[in-house]
């Protein structure tokens, strides 16, 4: 079982490419060497914001590093640093064909799902049978993982190596989510960007 953090940042204007430096130099490091890490990747999904996404063996573990990843955001970044959400979750669905966290290089679409209530779990069988194999198919699909933060609410990320190549995805499978997963969600919102670093243990 896995489990993981997903940290949403937004940033002051002007000062993100300095943030993502530090972190990528003192970080990522640091991270990697926590008891029971799994895999690190962060998306730029904005001019000013960010989504990083870290994996690990237990839940005790995500819920540390969500604690300690903020921490060290509020120690080094300061007032640079507007705004922090962590969620943590199980992992309920991971595809990666490599073996790695969803790219080293390459476009991420990440999506924060809240739903009605008791239809979480058909709508995660739905999309393991139905989306998930759809998506395996496309062209430059390095990764999926949907991530189960709440009785009722989930956040999924699905990684491809280009941005045309995940714009392409998107929309076919697109139909699927209209036709299977909408009825489900009370909401639903999406951003997407480039992979910034793509880490794992090993």
């Amino acid at each position: 079982m896995t489990y993981a953090r997903i940290g949403m940042y937004t940033a002051k204007p002007g000062t993100l490419d300095d943030i993502l430096k530090k972190a990528e130099a003192e970080l990522v490091p640091m991270t990697r060497q926590q008891p029971g890490f799994r895999r690190y990747f962060t998306v730029r999904t904005g001019e000013d914001s960010l989504v990083s996404v870290t994996a690990w063996e237990t839940k005790e573990q995500a819920e540390q590093a969500a604690e300690q990843l903020s921490s060290w955001v509020r120690t080094e970044m300061g007032p640079a640093v507007l705004k922090v959400e962590n969620q943590v979750g199980e992992v309920q669905i991971t595809r990666f064909p490599s073996g790695d966290a969803p790219g080293y290089t390459g476009y991420a679409r990440v999506a924060v799902w809240q739903f009605k209530p008791g239809t979480a779990d058909a709508l995660a069988e739905r999309a393991k049978v139905g989306m998930v194999p759809l998506m395996e198919r496309e062209p430059g699909f390095t990764g999926y993982g949907a991530v189960r933060t709440g009785e009722n609410s989930a956040v999924t990320v699905t990684a491809f190596a280009s941005r045309e190549q995940a714009q392409a995805a998107g929309e076919k499978t697109g139909v699927w989510v209209r036709e299977h997963a909408m009825s489900s969600a009370e909401s639903v919102e999406r951003s997407e960007g480039e992979i910034v670093w793509s880490v794992r243990a090993g």
